[in-house]
């Protein structure tokens, strides 16, 4: 199973990370975080066969990797397209011709009802 985000150990030598994901076949960007549930140490975005340190964390990971996909004009993977596709969507307010699935959708009407809700 290819996965868009791998948490291990925070000892796990880059090489062979890098390795794994070669034998995997895994061709679109990664985020990798090395740590422990809950307490991340490092994170990096690995493209093809560079790793490259994400110092802010994993949210500013997750973004890197959504302009990543956005600049160079890449599909999403089928494993993990729709949550991808969600963040694009509702989080980064970039449109596509795409229609949102509907637990997408659903999810995305719910936030925007709680933005525009006032505040007490």
């Amino acid at each position: 199973m290819v996965l868009t985000l791998f948490v291990l150990q925070p000892s796990s030598p880059m090489e062979r990370v890098m390795e794994s994901l070669k034998t995997q076949k895994v061709y679109h960007p990664v985020i990798i975080a090395l740590g422990h549930r809950g307490e991340v140490n490092e994170v990096f975005l690995a493209v093809e066969d560079n790793a490259l340190p994400v110092p802010l964390g994993i949210v500013a990971a997750v973004e890197r990797m959504m302009k990543m996909h956005f600049i160079a004009n890449m599909q999403f993977a089928m494993e993990c397209r729709h949550i991808l596709h969600f963040l694009q969507r509702a989080c980064m307010k970039l449109p596509d011709d795409l229609p949102l699935s509907r637990g997408a959708a659903d999810l995305s009407l719910y936030i925007r009802s709680k933005k525009s809700k006032p505040t007490s």
